[in-house]
C-alpha cells in the first residue's frame, strides 16, 4: 500500500518555509528601463530572505513589515554593491559570514534574547561590498 505525502510525518520530513529573493540590478530593474514605479514601503516578510546585490544595492526593510515571522533567515551576497538590513527596535540581529574585499557590519542595538521580539539572522557573503545590519527608530 503506498504512502501518503498529507501524512503529518511526512510534513516533518518536507517542512515548507517561505522564501523569496530580492534583487538589485538597477541599470535594468528599480529606476532603470524596467521598473518606474516606486517599491512597497510595507509588506508581508518571508521566512527566508535571499538578496542579491550585483549591479545595485539592496535594502531589506523590516522597519515597516506587516507581518514578520518570529525568525528570518537572510542570505546576502554583495558583489560589488551593498545589502542593507534595516531592523526595527527590539529585533535581535545577528551577523555572521564571510567578508572577501567587503564588510560585514552592524550598528544593531544589541538586544538580549530574553527581550527580543524578533530574531533577524544575516549570513553575510561579500565581495567588493558591505553587507550592513542598523537598527531605525526608537524603542516605544
Amino acid at each position: 500500500m503506498p504512502t501518503s505525502d498529507r501524512t503529518p510525518e511526512a510534513a516533518d520530513r518536507h517542512p515548507h518555509s517561505r522564501h523569496r529573493w530580492l534583487l538589485g540590478f538597477e541599470p535594468f530593474f528599480e529606476g532603470g528601463w524596467f521598473h518606474k514605479e516606486e517599491r512597497a514601503r510595507s509588506w508581508d516578510v518571508e521566512e527566508e530572505l535571499g538578496a542579491l546585490a550585483l549591479l545595485g544595492d539592496v535594502t531589506i526593510d523590516l522597519v515597516n513589515a506587516k507581518g514578520l515571522p518570529s525568525v528570518v533567515d537572510v542570505q546576502a551576497y554583495a558583489i560589488g554593491r551593498d545589502v542593507d538590513v534595516l531592523v526595527r527596535p527590539g529585533t535581535r540581529a545577528e551577523l555572521s559570514g564571510r567578508a572577501g574585499n567587503g564588510h560585514l557590519n552592524s550598528s544593531a542595538v544589541s538586544v538580549d534574547t530574553t527581550e527580543a521580539d524578533h530574531l533577524v539572522r544575516i549570513t553575510g557573503h561579500t565581495f567588493l561590498g558591505d553587507v550592513t545590519v542598523t537598527t531605525v527608530g526608537t524603542a516605544p
